[in-house]
């Protein structure tokens, strides 16, 4: 028996600011800088969701959650994944493998990644 193979591929990018923390893959990381966006502006967590999402055909972020409506406002990006993860099962697949490049001069992740891998 074969089953369907997808890939989607998700990218996302927030200007940052002063003061941390850094909110990577829904984890607070010690940073002198945060990113900026409507909701909690994990850009981890909004790539995945729109890799996903992408993989089955499915709105993007942005129109499932649009930084113009309130109840996005400093919202959990854990929550677009859930909808994402969910999303997914509804087309009758499952996730077999995520990687994700994260390009950062500052600040040093690796001492986080197991951390970020848990909560993801």
């Amino acid at each position: 028996m074969t089953f369907p193979f997808r890939v989607g591929l998700g990218f996302d990018t927030h200007r940052l600011g002063n003061g941390g923390p850094l909110r990577i893959g829904g984890i607070d990381v010690p940073a002198e800088i945060h990113a900026i966006g409507h909701s909690d502006a994990d850009v981890l967590l909004h790539a995945i969701t729109d890799s996903l999402l992408g993989a089955v055909a499915e709105p993007d972020i942005g129109r499932l959650f649009p930084d113009t409506a309130d109840e996005n406002h400093r919202r959990d990006s854990a929550d677009f994944l859930v909808e994402a993860v969910r999303r997914v099962r509804h087309h009758g697949m499952e996730i077999g493998n995520l990687d994700c490049v994260i390009l950062a001069q500052q600040p040093r992740l690796a001492p986080h990644t197991d951390a970020i891998r848990q909560r993801i």
